[in-house]
């Protein structure tokens, strides 16, 4: 609640300062859930949330501005090359955060074999390039990029159609890794499950098709569709799966 309440204050400040001077103003990068608490704030003035493409993950609001392809001009692109090591996005972020920088001048890091891409608020791009030497213990090669040349962006989802007892979040968990009920919530008690990013305890929570939940340790969910019932009172449902 306290990182919220500090977060709606940061966005009332920069409401004001447009109000008031009519200069554009923008935030470092947000997370999905930032986004939701705050995108009310500013539906009645010019904005626009940019990432870098079109399904980013953590964005950027500005505040002033509605053109997305001008927004991009606030982040720059940087690309990590690793000679003799495949990299992960957890290598990747400790690195980075290794060099005392925020999580918050960080945007998505989109990675593939040897090869990561990486948004960065544009203050912090030439200090990262000039210090990032090493992913782990590997020697890499560090410089900034045009933002046309960023890596595709994988999809690495699976659907999954099968039958749940009913539409709480335990019975959709438990459909999507592969545990029984019981498991699922456990982790959902253990606060190991986030719906539409929040953290969520309450195990018989009714999930509604678009509805995002991620589980720790087994990847993301999405409620795709609900297909109607089956002869035996079960729901057909249709979910997609990221790995973790």
């Amino acid at each position: 609640m306290k990182n919220e309440q500090i977060l709606i204050a940061k966005i009332s400040d920069k409401i004001k300062k447009y109000q008031k001077t009519q200069k554009i103003c923008n935030t470092n990068f947000l997370n999905p859930a930032e986004i939701i608490e705050i995108e009310h704030m500013v539906n009645k003035m010019p904005n626009c949330f940019c990432g870098g493409y079109e399904n980013a993950e953590r964005k950027v609001l500005i505040i002033g501005l509605e053109d997305e392809e001008q927004a991009k001009e606030i982040f720059d692109l940087i690309t990590i090359e690793c000679v003799n090591k495949k990299m992960s996005h957890r290598d990747v972020l400790g690195s980075l955060l290794g060099l005392g920088i925020n999580r918050d001048v960080i945007g998505d890091i989109i990675i593939k074999d040897n090869r990561a891409d990486v948004f960065v608020i544009n203050e912090m791009s030439k200090y990262i390039v000039q210090n990032l030497e090493k992913i782990g213990r590997e020697k890499v090669k560090v410089y900034k990029n045009l933002h046309e040349n960023m890596l595709e962006p994988e999809s690495d989802y699976k659907e999954i159609k099968t039958t749940v007892a009913s539409l709480r979040l335990d019975a959709i968990v438990s459909a999507a890794i592969g545990e029984s009920r019981e498991i699922s919530a456990k982790l959902i008690q253990n606060q190991k499950v986030k719906l539409n990013y929040k953290i969520i305890e309450n195990t018989s929570k009714q999930i509604k098709v678009a509805d995002k939940i991620s589980v720790r340790g087994y990847g993301r969910i999405e409620l795709v569709d609900v297909l109607g019932e089956t002869r035996k009172d079960r729901i057909r449902v249709v979910l997609k799966k990221t790995c973790g």
